[in-house]
C-alpha cells in the first residue's frame, strides 16, 4: 500500500513523506473494508451497518474507535458513512466545501491519528464538485467562501477538464497533509497510511487514485 500511494503523495508535493518506515499493515485491511463496503453500497438500497440503541449505549460508555479518517466534501450527495456501508463509530468523518485542508481540518486529522490511533486517512474528492466548477469559471464570491475558492483555484490552475481539475484539487489536499509534523512523524513510524479517491456521485463508485484495479 505504501509503495502504491507513494507516487500520489509525491505528486501532491508532500515532501515530508518518504518510504523509510515499516508499512502500517492495519491500514491496508481498513482500506479493503472501505472498498468492500463501497461495493455493497453500489447495489444495496439500505445501509446494513449497526445503528441501534445498543450500539449508541456501547459507544457512550466505552468511547470511539473509528477504523479510518475520511476527509471529504460537504456536498450533500457525498454521505461518507453510507458510501462505505459504515455504521455508528466506524468512521471519523471531516467535511467542508471543496474538501480543502485547512488548519482546523488538519488538527482534526491529527487528533484522530494521534489520539484515537486511526491507521488510515482517506482524502476523497467527488465528481461534479461545485467548488471546483466555481473555481474553474473564476466565479466571484464574498466572505469566507471566497477563501475556499481561492485555495481550490490554486490547486487546479488553468485546468479546463472538470475530471482532471477534481483530481488536482484532491491531490492538493493530500499535499497539505505534508505540512503536519505530527502526521509526518507517525507516518515514518509506520503508524498511519494515506490514500486518495474520487467518488462518482452518479454511479456510487469510489475510485482509488493509482489503484483502479483494487477498487
Amino acid at each position: 500500500m505504501r509503495k502504491l500511494y507513494h507516487d500520489i503523495l509525491e505528486f501532491g508535493n508532500a515532501a515530508v513523506f518518504g518510504e523509510h518506515s515499516a508499512v502500517c499493515e492495519g491500514a491496508a485491511f481498513m482500506l479493503h473494508r472501505l472498498v468492500e463496503g463501497n461495493r455493497g453500497y453500489q447495489t444495496a438500497e439500505q445501509n446494513p451497518s449497526m445503528m441501534t440503541q445498543n450500539r449508541r449505549d456501547y459507544m457512550a460508555e466505552l468511547g470511539q474507535t473509528p477504523c479510518a479518517v475520511v476527509f471529504c466534501c460537504a456536498d450533500s450527495r457525498v454521505p461518507a458513512e453510507h458510501i462505505f456501508h459504515a455504521g455508528l463509530g466506524d468512521l471519523f468523518v471531516i467535511r467542508n466545501a471543496g474538501n480543502v485542508v485547512g488548519t482546523y481540518d488538519l488538527g482534526s486529522i491529527e487528533y484522530a491519528v494521534e489520539h484515537l490511533n486511526v491507521q488510515l486517512v482517506l482524502v476523497m474528492g467527488h465528481t461534479s464538485c461545485g467548488a471546483v466548477a466555481s473555481a474553474m469559471m473564476n466565479e466571484v464570491w464574498s466572505g469566507a467562501l471566497a477563501k475556499v475558492l481561492k485555495e481550490v483555484g490554486l490547486a487546479i490552475g488553468d485546468e479546463t477538464d472538470p475530471r482532471e481539475a477534481e483530481k488536482k484539487n484532491l491531490l492538493h489536499s493530500m499535499k497539505q497533509l505534508g505540512k503536519s509534523e505530527i502526521l509526518s512523524e507517525l507516518y515514518h513510524q509506520g503508524k498511519v497510511e494515506f490514500a486518495a479517491a474520487i467518488y462518482d456521485i452518479k454511479t456510487g463508485k469510489v475510485h482509488l487514485l493509482g489503484a483502479d484495479e483494487e477498487s
